[in-house]
């Protein structure tokens, strides 16, 4: 994948201009379904307190993004070509078990109850094709969301770490470039942002036993009796669907 996407946190104002936009563009999910939304820590006890935002969206995990192979009908890939990295739900396949949801350390996808499917951000991929960035990335008011080629992108993150650390903001780090295409710059420790450890893949969490019967009881566990019912019931219409 030749494309990464840079969120400065340190930048970030939480205004959810990114929110909006992908919003607008991507308005066939019912309310409160959002590709990408904007969480709010709040650190320290009044009067001394003070805020930190984090865009939150698919990371387009490398390496195994830890909700490909718990898909109970391969629903979940990397998209091929020029533009692979990318991760897709294939609409049409997703029967909406909700595994994903479950099993993403980003809360990156959600559930849309009115279609039954899953659906989270697809990186803009369409706007890919002729060059152009992410809209949320052109909707940033205060430019704390970089898109473009990846060692430019990483460099960037990493020269903005270095500014951060000589204006003495010691623990500012680059996060995410050991598993993924969207990267954050953090000025305070992942974990105060709900950020799993960098490492976090599929082959660290240990999903790849899914194939086997002990990874099987594992996914069913992880899905609940609601998961459950819904992929079992939705996987009935397929079949209808298909027979007639």
């Amino acid at each position: 994948m030749s494309k990464a996407m840079l969120i400065d946190q340190t930048k970030c104002i939480g205004c959810s201009a990114c929110t909006v936009a992908c919003k607008n563009i991507y308005d066939h999910t019912p309310f409160g379904v959002l590709r990408t939304s904007m969480q709010k820590y709040e650190q320290g006890s009044y009067p001394n307190t003070s805020f930190r935002f984090r865009k939150v969206m698919c990371m387009h995990c490398q390496n195994g993004a830890p909700c490909i192979d718990p898909c109970p009908v391969d629903a979940i890939s990397y998209k091929d070509g020029e533009d692979g990295g990318i991760v897709l739900i294939d609409d049409d396949a997703c029967v909406g078990c909700g595994l994903c949801v479950r099993v993403c350390p980003f809360g990156a996808p959600k559930m849309d109850d009115d279609r039954r499917k899953a659906d989270k951000c697809t990186f803009c991929e369409d706007q890919l094709v002729p060059g152009e960035p992410p809209y949320c990335s052109d909707a940033c008011p205060v430019g704390a969301i970089t898109f473009g080629e990846q060692e430019a992108v990483i460099a960037a993150g990493e020269a903005r770490v270095s500014q951060l650390k000589n204006a003495g903001r010691n623990q500012a780090s680059l996060y995410g470039t050991e598993d993924a295409i969207v990267y954050y710059v953090l000025d305070a420790p992942a974990t105060i942002y709900d950020l799993p450890k960098e490492g976090y893949t599929l082959a660290s969490l240990g999903w790849k036993t899914i194939t086997s019967p002990v990874g099987s009881l594992v996914a069913l566990a992880a899905m609940g009796s609601m998961g459950l019912t819904r992929l079992r019931n939705r996987m009935e219409e397929v079949e209808k669907e298909e027979n007639k």
